[in-house]
């Protein structure tokens, strides 16, 4: 198994799309493997650059596929458009980029300051994942 996606977090989502999710706590989120696939609900944040952040224990099935293959479908809920795209794995350094706009979204999972977001990534009970479009 690969330790993190490899994908780079260079293309942006489509505005189009991000401009949907504006007033929206949830999207689906769907990922694949060798044992099949899945769609979730899942709380995210956009940031200002426009790629989407998700925040998702560790050891949930979703969270090991996305270590195997960095493919992600995100729609919007309720018969709303998809897209896809490539997840890419963040350290703890990089939840201060945003740590606002993270807290602020993430807080019932349990990031509720910047030291708990900080502390659940680099612990490794969590994945911060960065979605990026797809060329």
């Amino acid at each position: 198994m690969t330790s993190e996606p490899k994908e780079s977090p260079d293309l942006p989502l489509p505005a189009s799309f991000l401009k949907l999710l504006v007033d929206r706590e949830e999207l689906l989120v769907s990922s694949r493997g060798p044992a099949g696939s899945g769609t979730v609900r899942m709380w995210f944040a956009v940031s200002p650059d426009g790629h989407l952040y998700l925040l998702t224990p560790s050891y949930s099935i979703k969270a090991q596929r996305w270590l195997e293959d960095p493919w992600v479908r995100l729609t919007v809920p309720d018969g709303g458009p998809s897209v896809e795209g490539t997840v890419t794995r963040l350290g703890a350094e990089d939840s201060e980029v945003h740590s606002d706009l993270l807290v602020s979204h993430f807080g019932m999972a349990g990031a509720t300051t910047r030291e708990a977001l900080r502390w659940m990534v680099e612990s490794g009970s969590h994945l911060l994942l960065l979605v990026s479009g797809k060329g």
